[in-house]
């Protein structure tokens, strides 16, 4: 056979397996579909990258062969209060890919292998000089893992340190998680607009959006949520060009998710990802992956979630589960429809020459389920919580039908097109 046709045969069989990954890889590979979504043992909660010293204990300061991340996030149940999500989480590595990290926050230019990052995000109704306003309350930091990473690796405690808002001297706690399952608790600061919170998480029931041993595992576990969150200047400032100090306290309750990811990373990808940089270069609008990942909690007896990632045309995951009045159903596939009304937010990258993003307001859901078509039509009111050039983190509310019967609810989304 000519070695042309050689060459011609080995890249149809490697397109076609990527192309119909979903007939092989939940088979031979990954162990989502299978895994138990009751109960939490104790090695999917524990981190799973990192080294030892000499003596047994966690070594911040050498390079690690993967990184873990831990997040939670919540809808209020009292709709009145200011507060109308919150997102917070702890990464000990970043992914090291330009545009999913930012990495003009990186201090001193640090490698993605030295630094840590703590996120809050707190979307919160405020008055400003009589007139309400919708502030995100985005705090994005990435910081020195030797110095301001704590982490236990025989059970979760996982905090992270940094210096205080008000003083560059002191230092404060960032961001802590601790806990077994089904119990865990939260500790978080949004220094940049003093805002504190903290939380106790029970657990209830699991959706796994990948769980390959080795390379990468992550979920998202559905529970109650209840604690406090303090605004140290208040949600309310009657003269906007004088800073109040009125503290405001806030019972809070809801559900909303935990979830642990972990992944290997031998190496940064933007080396790999320099070919996509000189064609878009050419073709600015030219953007092969889209990355869309929600969680919604229901007015009613429904939560559940999914994820799309799509890149040059082939879905790498496209699937996701829902529970209604207890009952687990599996989404199959979800379809989404991004609307041009309202007219998105188009924002420009922070890199020089780099095209700008399209982040849109509403979009439609169409996710097949074991029983039914699951739909619903979302819409983004806050502006856009940018993580990196080519990313948001949002709230989000919905309405849409299940089975012939309305649903409605809010959620959480991540939304990148790079």
């Amino acid at each position: 056979m000519p070695i042309l046709a050689v060459i011609i045969l080995a890249i149809v069989i490697v397109y076609l397996l990527i192309r119909f990954n979903s007939l092989w890889v939940y088979r031979f590979f990954d162990r989502a579909l299978t895994n138990d979504r009751g109960s939490l043992s104790q090695e999917y909660e524990l981190p799973r990258y990192f080294k030892l010293d000499k003596n047994g204990e966690v070594d911040t300061g050498v390079r690690w062969p993967g990184w873990d991340g831990w997040y939670f996030f919540m809808v209020p149940e009292d709709k009145n209060i200011p507060v109308k999500m919150v997102r917070a989480s702890l990464m000990t590595g970043l992914y090291g890919l330009e545009g999913i990290d930012n990495y003009e926050k990186l201090l001193l230019r640090l490698s993605t292998f030295e630094a840590v990052e703590h996120l809050a995000l707190i979307p919160t109704e405020v008055r400003v000089g009589g007139k309400e306003e919708r502030e995100n309350n985005l705090s994005h930091n990435y910081m020195l893992k030797k110095t301001d990473l704590n982490m236990d690796h025989k059970r979760l405690d996982v905090s992270i340190t940094g210096v205080k808002a008000k003083s560059d001297e002191e230092m404060e706690l960032y961001g802590r998680i601790a806990g077994a399952w089904p119990n865990y608790e939260f500790q978080f600061t949004n220094p940049e607009s003093d805002i504190s919170l903290t939380f106790n998480y029970k657990g209830e029931s699991i959706i796994w959006w990948a769980d390959i041993p080795k390379f990468f595992t992550y979920f998202a576990a559905f529970g109650k949520l209840n604690g406090k969150i303090a605004y140290g200047r208040g949600t309310s400032m009657d003269d906007p060009h004088r800073l109040v100090d009125k503290e405001e306290v806030y019972s809070i309750k809801g559900a909303g998710c935990f979830e642990h990811g972990f992944a290997r990373k031998p190496f940064d990808f933007d080396r790999f990802w320099l070919p996509i940089i000189w064609l878009e270069s050419l073709f600015p609008y030219f953007k092969p992956i889209r990355y869309h990942y929600e969680l919604f909690i229901g007015d009613g007896d429904h939560r559940g979630g999914f994820i799309h990632a799509r890149g040059f045309g082939i879905d790498f995951r496209n699937r996701g589960g829902l529970y209604i009045n207890g009952t687990y159903r599996e989404i199959r596939s979800v379809r989404i429809k991004y609307i041009d009304d309202p007219e998105p937010d188009i924002v420009d990258a922070e890199c020089l020459g780099q095209p700008s993003v399209k982040f849109y307001k509403k979009w439609y859901v169409r996710a097949v389920t074991d029983d039914g078509i699951f739909e619903y039509t979302g819409k983004r009111e806050w502006p856009p919580a940018s993580i990196s050039s080519n990313m948001i983190y949002y709230n989000f509310s919905y309405e849409g039908t299940y089975k012939g019967q309305t649903i409605s609810g809010r959620g959480y989304g991540e939304y990148a097109h790079i």
